[in-house]
């Protein structure tokens, strides 16, 4: 007997009966012959059947784990490309929404200024001290009456850009009078916004001093 790749050929041993005797008694004897060959057969291919199987169970038992686990590092991959992905995206939908709104704020900044040097802009009072003014810190300072949008709208923003103008007394050359304008623009979303401000002194019509600075708003 002989097992090959989990099947089966086998070599049995026929009897065949002396052509010297009858024809019913050879007949009889053939038929002998062949039921024990097949006897035989079955016998020797049962083993290799059931040894067969036992190899085809062990063999998948094997590559079972084996195909588990890199399924999960693929799943692992999946993920942490998706949350890249994701991050990326969060990121650059920030930093143009950062873009927009400081384009807007810088914009407002310029065209405020303008308004201010051809004499209609509207302004708060300086106050009695030469501190510099705060008004713009208050979190309703933007919807006070001084307060105002040099642009109906700005494009992509949710919010077009507002100024607003406090005088600022004792500041500046003698002679001259000083602003603090400030420029609030607005990106995408109402909380991606960018302030901007310029500190300004006039002198007959003209800017004699003029700084410029971004800053941090923090409302109270």
């Amino acid at each position: 007997m002989i097992c090959s790749n989990g099947g089966a050929r086998t070599y049995t041993e026929r009897r065949i009966a002396p052509r010297t005797k009858g024809h019913a008694d050879a007949s009889s004897d053939i038929r002998h012959a062949a039921g024990e060959s097949i006897g035989l057969s079955r016998r020797a291919t049962l083993p290799c059947t059931r040894s067969a199987t036992r190899n085809w169970r062990r063999d998948a038992g094997l590559a079972l784990p084996a195909v588990i686990a890199v399924g999960a590092a693929v799943a692992a991959l999946t993920g942490t490309w998706f949350e890249s992905a994701l991050t990326e995206s969060r990121r650059t939908r920030a930093l143009s929404d950062r873009l927009i709104a400081f384009h807007a704020a810088d914009a407002a900044l310029e065209a405020c200024t303008a308004r201010l040097l051809r004499g209609g802009a509207p302004y708060i009072d300086a106050p009695a001290s030469r501190r510099e003014p705060d008004a713009w810190r208050r979190a309703s300072a933007l919807v006070a009456a001084e307060a105002f949008s040099p642009f109906p709208a700005w494009p992509m923003a949710a919010q077009p850009p507002r100024c607003l103008i406090e005088a600022w007394r004792g500041v500046g050359p003698q002679g001259s009078r000083a602003y603090l304008v400030t420029a609030r623009g607005v990106g995408g979303h109402a909380s991606s916004a960018v302030w901007l401000q310029s500190q300004i002194a006039l002198r007959d019509g003209r800017v004699v001093v003029q700084r410029w600075r971004r800053v941090a708003a923090v409302h109270r």
